[in-house]
């Protein structure tokens, strides 16, 4: 999953995904905040992608593929934002060039947003099909905002010039505030995002637009609660899944390092296993409430829902609510998830491998079980820039 591989290797570093809870969190954040990503941070990043690629157009760089000129030009826009407080992206390795450029970590929201025209038969334009567009390459015909057929080599993107101050040089020179022009038109485009689940039906993400969610902690929030409309059950419930998440990686945690004392004979603190009694006292009650027909209808999606995760997070609940606390009653399951996930880098295979693994495994650093959040911290980042719009 390679938004989960992002999600572990950028923002996320102390979360795991050793039993597969995370197609949970994908599919629940997919369908409240379509479009977004564990990467993003501030929202006029959506335009600066668009007038970036103006840029090349209008002045291509010489002896350079486009390509190559625009990390050039990504890499400039991380000193021109230098002097913002949060939300470079690249900040941290500036001035050495980032990994993942706004261009990459912003495209899908391009896209599922409507700031990519469409290309007739092919869906959104990609990355490269702009680029070829960009250089004056030939493509298929585009499609305005009513899929109006478009003709020519028409700009591949819907959104507003950008401002003078855009044709600033240096470090320090540009903000993330968006003018008043800028605000009404994404908060516009916002507003008109659909449930992927539920087509026709406005999705949380829409709903939330102008409105300051910057006190409510978690997605399920009782200010978020109030704003869902329709999607309000599908919310709670996603609320009691997330709970649902925290108690079986704090099991999964607890079992690892029973096995390190009871298989391998190593000596090891009992963190894990003393915090799952606090992890459970947290949030059983919440995990209880989950009706399980209905938390797998919402997992129903294009792709299938892991049976050995639907499995694992079954038996979870059932142990949840026969009052269980011994966490190796579920040690079966989970490590045939695990196993059916990791293959030989299992750590509650009962192999060598396992053993090996198990050996490299601290402890004391691995996090806590803690619930599921939907990219929650991501969307109030982008949230905060339409306050009021």
């Amino acid at each position: 999953m390679r938004e989960a591989r992002k999600f572990m290797n950028a923002h996320q570093k102390g979360v795991r995904d050793e039993i597969g809870f995370l197609i949970v969190h994908q599919r629940y954040a997919d369908r409240f905040f379509p479009g977004t990503s564990v990467l993003h941070t501030r929202l006029r990043y959506a335009l600066f992608v668009p007038w970036l690629y103006r840029d090349e157009q209008a002045k291509p760089a010489k002896g350079m593929r486009t390509q190559d000129s625009m990390k050039r030009r990504e890499y400039l826009l991380t000193g021109r934002l230098i002097n913002e407080t949060a939300g470079v992206i690249g900040s941290g390795n500036y001035p050495l060039p980032v990994d993942q450029r706004p261009s990459q970590v912003y495209w899908g929201a391009l896209q599922r947003w409507g700031l990519v025209r469409e290309q007739e038969g092919t869906g959104p334009l990609s990355r490269y099909q702009v680029e070829r567009i960009v250089t004056g390459k030939p493509g298929g015909p585009l499609k305005d905002d009513e899929w109006t057929p478009l003709n020519g080599m028409s700009w591949p993107f819907v959104c507003p010039e950008p401002p003078e101050d855009w044709n600033q040089t240096g470090e320090g020179t540009l903000s993330f505030d968006l003018t008043a022009k800028e605000k009404k038109f994404l908060a516009k485009r916002l507003r008109s995002l659909t449930s992927p689940k539920n087509p026709g039906a406005r999705s949380i993400f829409s709903l939330l637009v102008g409105h300051d969610v910057s006190s409510s902690r978690a997605a399920w929030s009782p200010q978020i609660r109030d704003l869902a409309e329709t999607e309000r059950p599908a919310l709670e419930r996603s609320g009691q899944a997330a709970a649902l998440a925290a108690i079986g990686r704090a099991v999964y945690a607890a079992q690892v390092e029973t096995l390190c004392k009871t298989i391998d004979g190593s000596k090891r603190t009992a963190t894990q296993r003393d915090a799952l009694p606090q992890v459970l006292e947290r949030w059983r009650t919440q995990a209880d409430r989950l009706d399980w027909a209905a938390f797998l209808e919402d997992m129903d999606d294009k792709s299938e829902f892991s049976p050995v995760v639907s499995i694992a997070l079954r038996d979870t609940l059932s142990w949840i609510r026969d009052g269980h606390s011994d966490p190796m009653r579920l040690e079966e399951v989970y490590r045939k998830a695990e196993i059916g996930r990791k293959g030989r880098r299992a750590r509650l295979s009962l192999t060598q491998f396992g053993v090996d693994q198990r050996a490299d495994w601290d402890n004391d650093h691995h996090p806590i079980g803690a619930p599921l959040h939907y990219r929650w911290d991501r969307v109030q980042m982008l949230l905060r820039d339409l306050v009021g719009a």
